[in-house]
């Protein structure tokens, strides 16, 4: 009985420790490298400052690996909650109850307005916090499964064969399936993806935060939906997934790079 209740208890901790990381580093790195090909003159000039001469790419996880620092003076473990908003089927992002430590949007939105309305009164230090934070987490805001339901902590709970191998729902869209995609470094996939005209890049620019997260939930629906019609107990991800969902893969990290020049353009 003592056995049982001690592997009962492991395992309700292993669920609550559960990371909810957005894409991996290459998937960071594929979005940071983006919006610096699009970043204006004067930002590019102002963010080396602030960022001694290192770019958004040397910075791109940087969100991801401080949220793990016995250090806890600058309060990082309060932005646990910021990489992801939970979206339940059947609820909007509006409509869904919010997490109270705040969430991707809420965060974005804040660190946002942080930085253009009230710039001159942060610190030099707050302004490189800032800044790496937006860089990590408008990424974030674009990988499907950060929409993911509250039921399954974002698919994290979704177990799946990944070929040959057990993961999750969450660990699929972390890396595995870019990884599976292409065998590219993060630059081939920056000068691959970035081929658009003028017209497209102003087109995606356009909108909010709340506005471009919905169409991450939409990707999320249909990633849940295709999961969900196997019928599988744990179903088997493989080619065919690979396939299906490269187009709404690349779609993802191209708008995540678009945008964030959008946002970075704006604030510099």
């Amino acid at each position: 009985m003592k056995r049982a209740l001690i592997t009962i208890l492991s395992a309700i901790l292993l669920i609550n420790s559960i990371p909810s990381y957005g894409w991996g580093a290459k998937g960071h790195d594929i979005v940071a490298a983006i919006a610096e090909q699009n970043l204006t003159r004067k930002a590019k000039k102002e963010i080396s400052k602030l960022l001694d001469g290192k770019s958004i790419v040397y910075y791109s996880s940087w969100m991801d690996n401080i949220q793990n620092s016995p250090y806890w003076e600058n309060g990082y473990n309060k932005t646990k909650t910021w990489h992801y908003a939970n979206v339940d089927k059947g609820f909007t992002y509006e409509t869904m109850t919010k997490n109270e430590n705040g969430d991707v949007v809420t965060a974005l939105n804040k660190l946002t307005e942080e930085m253009t309305v009230n710039y001159d009164n942060l610190t030099d230090s707050m302004r490189v916090d800032y800044l790496k934070m937006i860089v990590h987490m408008v990424g974030d805001l674009h990988c499907p499964m950060h929409a993911g339901r509250l039921s399954d902590r974002g698919g994290n709970q979704v177990k799946v064969m990944w070929f040959r191998e057990e993961t999750n729902l969450h660990s699929v869209w972390d890396s595995k399936i870019i990884e599976s995609a292409r065998k590219w470094s993060y630059s081939e996939w920056c000068d691959q993806l970035d081929r658009t005209d003028r017209k497209y890049r102003k087109s995606v620019m356009r909108g909010t935060y709340e506005e471009w997260f919905a169409q991450t939930v939409e990707g999320a629906a249909e990633v849940y939906d295709y999961v969900e019609r196997s019928g599988e107990i744990i179903p088997v991800l493989s080619y065919q997934f690979v396939y299906d969902f490269s187009p709404l893969l690349e779609e993802q990290l191209l708008l995540a790079g678009y945008r964030l020049a959008y946002v970075l353009n704006s604030i510099f």
